[in-house]
């Protein structure tokens, strides 16, 4: 397998080689059904199974916020210290699916309709067997009768084996819109 220069993906201020592998043709399937299953349970609403199911006990869920700047201007990406929508371990997200069957998320009541569409997945090997992932995701939201949103994000992946599938213990989302026209971000993505 040849090396190239791939994505260098931030992990939380460990230092990361710019020269990655490409996962075998095997793993990057298995990588893409993983994905495929994991949009499967959230546009179904089974928020648990997804928790549980797909995502490790030791997970960090970061949406950091980022400045539209201009070049002459401009500054460090932000870190898990900084202000982000979300900022989340496994409690939290925890916390985030039970509301959602408390009845309390008025804002998701009715539930809104979303569609995921994930494309551009590069799987990379990294140490101890783990896998960094980015794609890139299209969120189509419809709520009420005539309420659409649409969402594209970046996202960067830190996976590991977990019996016969995977589970993700590392998502960084990085929303493209700077100000975005919907009234929440009540989802998971």
């Amino acid at each position: 397998m040849i090396a190239r220069a791939g994505p260098n993906i931030d992990n939380y201020g460990e230092n990361m080689s710019t020269e990655q592998v490409p996962v075998t043709p095997d793993v990057h399937y298995a990588v893409e059904a993983h994905y495929r299953a994991e949009v499967r349970l959230l546009q179904t609403g089974q928020y648990r199974e997804w928790l549980h199911g797909m995502v490790a006990e030791d997970i960090h869920y970061w949406m950091p916020i980022y400045e539209q700047r201009f070049v002459r201007d401009r500054r460090p990406d932000p870190t898990p210290d900084d202000a982000a929508i979300y900022n989340d371990d496994f409690e939290e997200l925890k916390q985030r699916v039970e509301r959602l069957y408390s009845g309390q998320v008025w804002m998701e009541d009715p539930p809104s309709k979303i569609r995921y569409f994930v494309s551009n997945v590069e799987a990379f090997e990294a140490e101890n067997g783990e896998l960094d992932v980015l794609s890139n995701i299209l969120v189509y939201r419809n709520r009420r009768q005539t309420e659409v949103t649409v969402h594209t994000l970046g996202r960067e992946d830190k996976l590991r084996q977990d019996g016969n599938g995977f589970k993700v213990f590392r998502r960084k989302l990085i929303l493209d819109a700077r100000v975005t026209q919907d009234k929440n971000l009540y989802f998971f993505c």
